[in-house]
C-alpha cells in the first residue's frame, strides 16, 4: 500500500494494531514495533534478492562480501486495526532481529529504552539456547499521520 509522506507517495507496510499501543506510539511512550519471527513476517521483511546473493558469496567463499537481508526499501508503517476506524502512518529506519537473551535485551535498553520482555527474561533463560525466541522489531523515527485516534 502506499501513503503520502514528505510531499510523495511511498510504500507502507500495512500491520494490524491494538489501539493501546497506536496510542503509545502517538504519545511518544513507544518507538519500537516488535512482531513475532513468523514465516508471514519473514517473507514482508526479508530481501529474498540479497539472500540469493549472499548464498552465493557464501558458496564461493566471500563471506566478507555478504549484505544484510532485511528490507530498507519501505520507510514507513500503516497500522489498523480490523474492528475500529483509527489509523496511524509512520516512517521507520530500522528494522531489525532481536532475541530474548541478556545482550539482546540490554541492546534493545541501550539503544531503544524498550523493556516489554524485562520480566519474561528470566523464563526464557531456562530455555536451550536453539529455543531462545527471535522477533522482528522496526524503530518508530516520525510520526506521519493519523486518524481516528485521540
Amino acid at each position: 500500500m502506499t501513503i503520502k509522506y514528505k510531499d510523495q507517495e511511498i510504500e507502507a507496510y500495512p500491520l494490524i494494531m491494538r489501539k493501546e499501543n497506536a496510542l503509545d506510539i502517538l504519545r511518544g511512550k513507544k518507538t519500537i514495533e516488535i512482531r513475532k519471527f513468523s514465516g508471514k513476517y519473514e517473507k514482508m521483511f526479508t530481501d529474498f534478492k540479497q539472500l540469493e546473493e549472499n548464498e552465493k558469496l557464501r558458496k564461493a567463499g566471500r563471506d566478507e562480501e555478504c549484505q544484510p537481508v532485511l528490507r530498507t526499501d519501505i520507510e514507513a508503517v500503516h497500522f489498523y486495526s480490523t474492528g475500529a476506524p483509527w489509523t496511524l502512518d509512520v516512517a521507520i529506519d530500522e528494522i531489525g532481529i532481536g532475541e530474548i537473551t541478556e545482550e539482546g535485551i540490554k541492546f534493545m535498553h541501550d539503544e531503544f529504552d524498550f523493556h516489554d520482555f524485562d520480566e519474561q527474561l528470566e523464563e526464557f533463560k531456562k530455555n536451550p539456547p536453539e529455543e531462545l525466541p527471535l522477533f522482528y522489531y522496526l524503530h518508530i523515527c516520525e510520526i506521519i499521520n493519523h486518524s481516528g485516534l485521540k
